[in-house]
């Protein structure tokens, strides 16, 4: 009795330490699977999954995804689905006559391995699906017996094809291990159901519209998806090979292998980096703008998008010209991401590029944005980004279409309070436009700044444009057209850079008071001249206890470029 509540005890702990896991070492990187797919209850939605194999896989999967809308509901979806994997693989290691002291080990080595890939934003819910439908199916076949076992398996082959994708060998090979093991020498059925794995995918690669080599893999795109079937079928040789029937030899095997996966699983799951910085995306699109800023000073990430996020937040708050250099700025990188395809653009930069101009009202960019990041996606659909067309429509007047998209998100789970919202929003946009290049940050700045100078999320924008390209006397003229005698106090990050101004051009005293320039900020200056000329031009100690000024950024930040 004592050994078996041990046993029981023992099974719980992998699942306990998988589930706080999934809830605290990496919930966004869960998290963001949900932001890049839609699942919708609609007749032709669900009909397009038709359009590739795997139906079931991917269909049962992204219904499955949209929970990882929350954090503990997410993580325990993701627990409950490597938990079956891990019976299911138990109960098919029971019927190739593993011992019992090995079975619950061996059975967890290939649901590490799919632990291990899982975080991974190429990673989808999908996967883990097909691996538990063939499973299934393969539980299914050692249930049947003689002939009948035969014929369901040639039934089950392009059935599980269509329904779970290149899975589907993963069957093949364990019937055939199941059968050497059992003593059964069917090699035409062997190579029956073998040419017909094989056939199946190459015949309907047109229809599927697939390269055949996407035909094979599907939905397997990337070779460390599917690491998890390969290590079964491994185990299952393991037991199955004549060489390696001696007792200690397997234990050896095993135990080996399961520490080199506990190593990998350390070492390929622990970047804290892109959690962190997962976490300033999804908190973003939340419009949690407070929780933006503590992952970011906590963070302290030297990223473009992590920048991009904290300013938004920081603009969100009124707060961007106080304190734009208490966090990394990669000069005005951090302002607007690419609103085209660039060198070095990745899905997240995609994504990501809508959600600026869609603040200072730049909608024309916005929709060109949320549209680039749709395309982007894996399988182009994105609740997030639908939201984001749905609220750049209702903008701009486009009714119809704004409805289109709230109509969309209505058919969801968990977005339909979402539409209910947008039906009242609305937001600036130009008020004259003209032509100009896409990536011609400073000119869409200006003409949003210049069109309605009420727009303070595009003028504020603009200072800081200027500001951290270095163009003091463009800020200067800026600032004068449309923020002195306007604002007081001068907010820290805009006084410092006007004293730069001030100094150039020797300005009295009096210029000072007329544009309000606190009293702290010109004795904070003078210190700071004193210790910059004392260094000559030199990065000190002194010097670095401003390193939050702009007059700090100004004299030291260097282009990577």
């Amino acid at each position: 009795m004592k050994g078996d509540l041990k046993t029981t005890g023992l099974k719980f702990v992998p699942v306990t330490v998988c589930f706080f896991y999934f809830r605290y070492a990496v919930p966004y990187h869960t998290g963001f699977k949900e932001q890049i797919q839609m699942f919708m209850f609609s007749s032709s939605y669900l009909l397009s999954y038709f359009s590739k194999p795997a139906v079931f896989a991917f269909s049962g999967g992204d219904f499955l995804t949209q929970f990882l809308y929350f954090k503990t509901l997410g993580a325990a979806v993701v627990t409950l689905l490597l938990f079956t994997e891990w019976r299911l693989i138990y109960l098919i290691l029971k019927r190739f006559s593993v011992q019992s002291n090995y079975r619950y080990a061996l059975s967890l080595l290939p649901v590490m391995v799919e632990w291990i890939c899982f975080p991974s934003i190429s990673f989808s819910v999908a996967l883990s699906v097909s691996f538990i439908i063939i499973l299934s199916a393969f539980l299914f076949y050692t249930g049947t017996n003689g002939k009948n076992a035969v014929v369901t398996g040639l039934v089950l082959i392009p059935v599980l094809y269509v329904m779970a994708g290149a899975s589907v060998f993963l069957f093949l090979v364990l019937v055939i291990f199941y059968d050497i093991h059992h003593g059964r020498k069917r090699f035409a059925c062997w190579t029956v159901m073998s040419a017909l794995a094989f056939t199946i995918p190459f015949i309907f690669r047109h229809f599927y519209l697939l390269s055949l080599e996407q035909a094979y893999r599907y939905p397997f795109l990337e070779t460390k998806q599917g690491l998890s079937l390969v290590v079964l079928a491994l185990a299952v040789f393991l037991f199955i090979c004549k060489p390696l029937k001696t007792a200690h030899r397997k234990s050896a095997v095993i135990y080996f292998v399961s520490v080199l996966t506990g190593i990998a699983a350390l070492v390929m799951t622990a970047d804290r980096k892109l959690e962190n910085l997962l976490g300033i995306v999804i908190e973003a699109g939340n419009r949690n703008w407070d929780k933006v800023l503590v992952i970011a000073g906590k963070a302290g990430l030297k990223n473009p998008i992590a920048a991009y996020y904290t300013n938004l937040a920081l603009s969100e708050k009124n707060q961007l010209g106080e304190r734009l250099m208490e966090f990394y700025q990669p000069f005005s990188g951090g302002l607007l991401l690419p609103g085209t395809p660039a060198p070095g653009s990745t899905t997240l930069t995609l994504f990501s590029g809508n959600d600026a101009y869609y603040h200072i009202g730049d909608m024309d960019m916005a929709q060109h944005a949320a549209m680039l990041g749709m395309m982007s996606m894996p399988r182009q659909r994105s609740a997030r980004l639908t939201k984001r067309l749905a609220e750049i429509n209702m903008a701009t007047g486009d009714m119809p279409a704004s409805m289109k998209y709230i109509r969309m998100l209505e058919s969801t789970l968990f977005h339909r309070m979402d539409a209910d919202g947008l039906k009242h929003k609305t937001h600036q946009t130009f008020k004259k436009d003209t032509m100009r290049s896409a990536d011609d940050y400073k000119l869409s700045l200006e003409l949003l700044t210049e069109s309605n100078p009420d727009n303070l999320s595009a003028l504020n924008y603009l200072l800081c444009f200027y500001l951290l390209n270095k163009d003091i006397p463009a800020f200067h003229k800026a600032y004068t057209s449309y923020c002195k005698g306007k604002i007081a106090p001068v907010p820290k990050v805009y006084a410092e850079a006007l004293m730069i101004y001030f100094a150039s051009t020797k300005a009295s005293a009096k210029e000072l008071s007329v544009y309000g320039i606190p009293p702290r900020i010109v004795r904070s200056c003078d210190e700071y001249t004193r210790l910059y000329q004392a260094s000559n031009g030199m990065r000190t100690p002194g010097l670095n206890s401003f390193s939050s000024t702009y007059w700090y950024y100004y004299h030291f930040a260097v282009s990577s470029n």
